[in-house]
């Protein structure tokens, strides 16, 4: 057992320490966002230090109760630990169908650099930097639980360890109520080529590592999915070949088909999927092969088959990190852009009929860009 996977990181409520605020971020960047019953919006991101990984990193937590026209103060950090070496990392929200909402995040094993010689660890980069050694691929992926995220005061739960792997995609509840993290897992071993999950039949309480097809190309298997009507479940996933990878499971996500291109447009990078309100099907992904531009809206009337109605948001170049929820009909949306440039954590809401009308036009909105 090492220290990532036993001992949490600290929840810092309502910091007031300096080291958290906005105006001194050198670096910040893949933000998450949930939208509670009440129509509050929970936006969460990665920051701290000059660079990704850093061990002065940390999560943050902000909400809106104005549909994301002014946002709080952080509500809660969480750092990264020097005492006890570990990297905290990559929030990711999800608010349950019960209403609750889960911040999940990645504690992973650190180093003091004392000059030892290391070597890169089952194919991965080893990473020395500003004193600590970043060598540890052995991810474990941490949750706190707010019971009741419109209070006036929200309470988190003590955080647990919940599985190995990476999340960094918003968990799919199937139909029989079982609730699938696409945890990925850069770990040696069993999981080394192939995509990690867990499965939890008892909304969260426990759960069970799996892993299904062998992956295409990539480092950062980001995975989410959706299923259709038939009961089919479809993840899409992250890859380095140019489109987001598939792989479909007919028995409720215990066995899944070997992997294959997609056939959508992807960078390497992470997006989103799911079903709208409505019931239409809402891809947001970076449309382009090889940069992260072209952050398009997609919209799909027969399970993803086709995608009738797109539309391109952002033709900047470096934003990345699309994810979304659902509010009063309307959708809601962040991403981010140069996490070491411009700093900007960008917000927009929108409709589908927005999506589907040629003429609207639409612009995010910045929620954080530090000072330069």
């Amino acid at each position: 057992m090492t220290n990532a996977e036993t001992i949490p990181a600290k929840l810092l409520k309502y910091p007031t320490d300096p080291a958290y605020g906005e105006g001194i971020r050198k670096f910040q960047g893949c933000p998450t966002l949930a939208v509670t019953k009440g129509g509050r919006i929970w936006l969460g991101w990665y920051a701290g230090g000059i660079r990704e990984p850093d061990m002065d990193n940390y999560n943050l937590l902000v909400k809106s109760d104005d549909g994301g026209e002014t946002w709080s103060d952080p509500v809660l950090v969480i750092p990264s630990s020097k005492e006890h070496c570990f990297h905290a990392l990559d929030i990711q929200l999800w608010c349950s169908p019960d209403g609750k909402l889960y911040v999940y995040w990645v504690q992973n094993n650190t180093l003091p650099d004392d000059g030892r010689e290391m070597h890169a660890e089952r194919g991965q980069p080893l990473v020395r930097y500003e004193g600590w050694i970043f060598n540890d691929f052995t991810h474990h992926e941490w949750v706190s639980v707010c019971d009741d995220p419109d209070a006036e005061d929200p309470v988190f739960s003590e955080p647990r360890c919940l599985d190995i792997g990476f999340l960094r995609c918003k968990p799919i509840v199937t139909g029989t109520g079982r609730w699938i993290n696409f945890n990925y897992d850069q770990q040696a071993g069993k999981g080394l080529a192939r995509y990690g999950y867990s499965i939890s039949d008892d909304r969260g309480e426990t759960w069970r590592h799996g892993y299904g097809a062998e992956k295409l190309a990539t480092y950062f298997d980001e995975g989410m999915a959706y299923q259709k009507q038939d009961g089919t479940i479809r993840m899409l996933a992250r890859s380095g070949v140019g489109e987001l990878a598939q792989s479909f499971s007919c028995d409720d996500g215990e066995t899944w088909s070997p992997a294959e291109k997609s056939g959508i447009i992807s960078a390497d990078t992470r997006f989103y999927v799911n079903y709208t309100p409505n019931g239409r099907l809402l891809l947001i992904v970076n449309d382009c092969a090889n940069a992260r531009t072209n952050m398009t809206l997609c919209l799909s009337e027969d399970e993803g088959e086709t995608w009738k109605y797109r539309k391109c948001i952002d033709t900047r170049g470096n934003i990345s990190y699309p994810d979304a929820d659902f509010r009063n009909g309307e959708i809601c949306l962040t991403y981010d852009r140069e996490r070491t440039g411009a700093r900007e954590i960008l917000f927009l809401r929108c409709t589908e009929e927005d999506i589907m009308d040629p003429g609207t036009v639409l612009e995010a909105k910045i929620v954080s860009k530090p000072e330069m």
